[in-house]
């Protein structure tokens, strides 16, 4: 199995078990277990590179933003606000992406073995938070 097949199985599995409310820690799993290392989302590029046992894949999105922007001060309150109402199931991943932007991440990287998250600012601030471990039956 290729590197892309093996994150695209996992995003699949991940669909149909993970819970609307407080559903990444299973999307994180079954990723884990399929043999994907961590991921890294780059704002607002809307890039994202998973590092797994069978390689490195990149997947482009729709960017969030053209031309030149400016990219907000990091504010970790903001932040913790948006990762909160996503957590409560509020907001799509497009809202969350764009929420986590205002609140000036420019990348957060998902570490699966380690699970934790940690979203950059661009003057090198780290807001780094531990996500649930889940048992996937």
């Amino acid at each position: 199995m290729n590197a892309i097949e093996l994150v695209e199985g996992a995003m699949k599995k991940a669909e149909t078990i993970r819970p609307k409310v407080g559903g990444f820690p299973y999307l994180a799993e079954c990723l884990r277990e399929a043999g994907v290392l961590k991921n890294v989302w780059t704002l607002p590029a809307g890039q994202s590179t998973f590092w797994t046992v069978a390689g490195v894949i990149s997947l482009t999105n729709a960017p969030m933003l053209t031309g030149f922007q400016e990219v907000a001060t990091f504010d970790r309150e903001a932040l913790i606000k948006a990762l909160r109402a996503d957590q409560a199931g509020k907001t799509t991943f497009p809202e969350f992406l764009s929420a986590t932007w205002e609140a000036g991440v420019i990348d957060y990287e998902a570490n699966f073995e380690k699970r934790i998250v940690t979203y950059r600012g661009a003057q090198g601030e780290e807001y780094v938070e531990a996500y649930p471990a889940v048992t996937i039956a």
